[in-house]
């Protein structure tokens, strides 16, 4: 980082989707958990925070990807089906899921990024549900958070995380190639 000071974050310019959520309290929280990781972070621009620490392209346009993807699909289940989506809890939950990167990685001298002692230590998007709960985000935007990857310990529960996680695991696919791993699972009920 420079010596220099940061000029604050202005999330509307780098997601103006946030705009899109209809409750102003919930979309004020949204900006207020990234200004609190912009804070922590290392970081000089946003626009240079890379999806992972194997991918480097950026996670802004994969946010805002999975944003837009995540918003398609609700569309089209409302369209053919009827479905009835909470899209303010949608599209937060789509800007907060990779917030954590902010913290999860830092630069390392001479180019790339490396995992923070916070990135390795605690699962990926913890932070960001951390202080997204201290700002009173709803618990079904915190439960998206804290489960939209493959990563995580279980997988979302709700029609809007499904949505997330397989609109998060879509955009990494066109950006860096197939994760996805079939195994045989057999459920007893």
């Amino acid at each position: 980082m420079t010596n220099t000071p940061r000029p604050p974050l202005d999330l509307d310019t780098y997601f103006p989707e946030v705009a899109q959520i209809s409750d102003a309290s919930l979309a004020e929280k949204v900006r207020a958990v990234w200004r609190d990781l912009w804070a922590q972070s290392s970081f000089d621009d946003l626009a240079s925070v890379p999806t992972s620490g194997e991918i480097a392209y950026p996670n802004v346009p994969h946010t805002r990807s999975v944003t837009a993807l995540a918003l398609a699909i609700a569309d089209v289940l409302q369209r053919f089906h009827g479905t009835q989506i909470d899209r303010d809890v949608l599209i937060a939950a789509c800007l907060l899921q990779d917030a954590s990167k902010l913290v999860e990685y830092q630069p390392k001298p001479g180019g790339g990024v490396e995992k923070t002692p916070l990135g390795r230590a605690m699962p990926h998007a913890f932070e960001a549900a951390r202080l997204a709960a201290q700002h009173g985000v709803p618990l079904p935007v915190l439960h998206i958070i804290a489960t939209h990857s493959p990563s995580a310990a279980k997988l979302p529960e709700t029609l809007e995380g499904r949505i997330v996680y397989l609109a998060d695991e879509i955009d990494v696919t066109a950006i860096h190639g197939d994760q996805f791993v079939k195994e045989q699972i057999i459920r007893r009920r």
